[in-house]
């Protein structure tokens, strides 16, 4: 078990609602199911170092701030306006631009979430590359239907 990430469609009118009114969101949170045809958006563990990676190649992308809080702990809300912009940042940035500035020793010296990366090296570069795929296509998918996302931290 571990601190995890992960991004889910959700309509703006359920996204509002759910910001809005802690029963909403969390009687929301328990029973709705993203469409089957929706990207996954589950980053795992990766989010630190895909945060590190972002940071580094000064994207302008911030995986933490950029989301509102809901009235639940461990969620936060991306309005489909940040969505679009994300995802046109994130599209702009190929995933070779951040690897470049991929360094194990100094991830793992400052304390880069989780603590694999001298162990794991390249593998844990293919880690990166895999989840900043998912992420691109999750938000990407989001913004092309106007949608919000629900991010889940924790």
């Amino acid at each position: 078990m571990g601190v995890i990430m992960s991004f889910t469609r959700v309509s703006a009118a359920d996204l509002e609602l759910a910001m809005k009114h802690k029963d909403c969101a969390e009687e929301f949170l328990a029973d709705y199911t993203p469409p089957e045809t929706d990207p996954n958006g589950y980053l795992d563990k990766s989010w630190a170092g895909l945060k590190y990676l972002l940071e580094a190649a000064d994207t302008g992308i911030d995986l933490f701030f950029t989301a509102t809080p809901l009235p639940i702990d461990g969620y936060s809300g991306w309005d489909p306006d940040d969505v679009a912009h994300t995802a046109e940042l994130l599209g702009n940035t190929s995933f070779d631009n951040l690897a470049a500035h991929y360094d194990p020793v100094a991830m793992d010296t400052i304390g880069v979430y989780p603590p694999i990366w001298i162990r794991d090296g390249n593998d844990g570069l293919g880690y990166l590359r895999e989840n900043y795929a998912s992420l691109v296509e999750v938000f990407v998918h989001a913004a092309h239907h106007r949608s919000g996302l629900l991010q889940s931290f924790g």
